[in-house]
């Protein structure tokens, strides 16, 4: 079954929409493994809800789906109504299983719910791109988007809306049939980027000719943030930098604003912060729902909880937050801003100028001043200790990981998290999966094994 579309891309359009996606002469294997999958959701008992990724490489969108998916499941409106209390505590130990009469009709659904949030997210006016990607043979196809000679290869067929509600009923018919054969996944993409257009989210990358889609197939960081906040920005810290004194002659750096979209609905955490590979702001840190998506090396997961309150802040994490932000207005560097903005900064944290004289002489070392001396400073004002363990209850957080990379197959693990003083209990220094989890929950423990689920339907 095909989508219902009113036009064809030229081949001038398709060709700059694959030199957007692919390297220059990217291998042909790379490309078939995006031509060859699709959005098909998990056979497996206890991970019904969870999409299946038979191929690797485009983990980077599979994964932002997957959280909009559980988002939907866990706090909409999926099972309001239809979960008995008997089914209660199943669902509190396997989230991802079917429950209930009913549920597996809806699993499409709620898929192209999921679709359909990513691509609203993205689009910055009301029009909508959804397309078609058809080939007639993946790895023909592959080889002629090696040699940049498309045109009798791919097909690209559009269908252009103005209302969302229109976009989801067409992806509903989507999910189960073309969107869950070959191509389905890059089409999705191929609509996300052509609804965003393509200047525009050149406009969004640091490098405007870098490829969505790098060596061995693997999503980059820049479509990897397209899907989760609309933005194909190429940084996870918060808002935009620049290389330089001078906005106007440096270079942009842009990183994930809240501002303007407000605090996004699903987070990031990185396996590669602890290693100062990079840094993952507050606005991806603190999202609305406790939902992350979890990215390595080569690999994004999923991590979340069904415990909602997993996201309230407490006053001190408000403050430092507040503290970040106005320190992040003024910085020159990463961790380092200037002491003549120092007045300024006080104000905007409503400490008042009777605290200039002690802030200056504490704080300011040569003309700056360092994120982590005034960070203490702030929260000494606000009367708030800087010991990690203090004002921490002695207490465990219950989440869930979900991979769905086969092989070796979709997988649902639990993963405690113990703060406070319970974190002392526990020994998993030198675990890199816990180093992540630290750059969210500091000093937190995790349970050595991560238990994995019993799968029983």
């Amino acid at each position: 079954e095909h989508l219902a579309a009113v036009e064809v891309l030229s081949e001038a359009e398709l060709l700059e929409l694959v030199q957007l996606l692919f390297v220059q002469e990217p291998e042909v294997q790379d490309v078939e493994r995006w031509l060859q999958v699709g959005f098909q959701l998990s056979d497996t008992p206890g991970t019904e809800w969870g999409l299946c990724q038979r191929q690797g490489g485009p983990c980077g969108v599979f994964a932002p789906v997957q959280a909009f998916v559980v988002k939907s499941l866990l706090f909409g409106n999926v099972r309001q109504g239809t979960v008995d209390e008997g089914l209660g505590a199943f669902i509190q130990e396997q989230p991802l299983a079917l429950a209930g009469e009913g549920e597996a009709a809806s699993r499409h659904s709620v898929l192209a719910q999921a679709l359909a949030t990513v691509l609203n997210r993205a689009t910055p006016t009301s029009s909508y791109v959804l397309c078609q990607v058809c080939t007639s043979d993946s790895q023909a196809s592959a080889e002629a988007i090696r040699g940049s000679n498309i045109g009798a290869e791919i097909k690209v067929t559009v269908c252009r809306r103005k209302r969302i509600s229109d976009i989801l009923a067409l992806l509903e018919d989507g999910a189960k049939t073309w969107l869950a054969g070959p191509c389905g996944v890059i089409s999705f993409v191929c609509s996300v980027l052509l609804s965003r257009t393509l200047a525009g989210v050149r406009e969004d990358m640091d490098v405007s000719s870098t490829p969505l889609i790098t060596r061995f197939g693997h999503c980059n960081q820049e479509l990897a943030n397209l899907m989760l906040v609309g933005v194909a920005a190429s940084n996870v810290f918060d808002g935009t930098r620049w290389l330089g004194d001078d906005p106007s002659s440096g270079f942009r750096l842009r990183g994930i604003e809240s501002n303007s979209a407000g605090t996004p609905p699903v987070g990031f955490l990185s396996e590669l912060e602890p290693l100062r590979y990079l840094t993952v702001g507050n606005t991806y840190k603190y999202p609305d729902f406790p939902i992350w998506v979890l990215g390595s090396a080569s690999h994004f997961t999923l991590l979340f909880s069904s415990d909602s309150s997993v996201c309230e802040l407490s006053e001190k994490v408000q403050i430092e937050q507040k503290a970040r932000q106005v320190f992040n207005d003024s910085a020159i560097d990463e961790g380092i801003a200037m002491a003549s903005n120092l007045e300024q900064m006080l104000n905007s944290l409503g400490i008042g100028v009777e605290g200039l004289a002690d802030a200056v002489a504490e704080l300011a070392n040569e003309d700056v001043i360092l994120w982590a001396d005034f960070r203490k400073w702030v929260l000494m004002q606000f009367g708030m200790p800087d010991d990690p363990f203090a004002m921490q209850s002695d207490s465990g957080i219950r989440f869930f990981v979900y991979d769905g990379q086969d092989p070796p197959g979709p997988s649902l693990r639990a993963v405690s998290v113990h703060t406070g003083a319970a974190a002392n209990r526990f020994a998993d220094d030198g675990d890199a999966f816990a180093a992540m989890l630290r750059t969210r929950w500091p000093n937190c423990s995790v349970d050595a094994g991560y238990i994995e689920l019993a799968m029983d339907s």
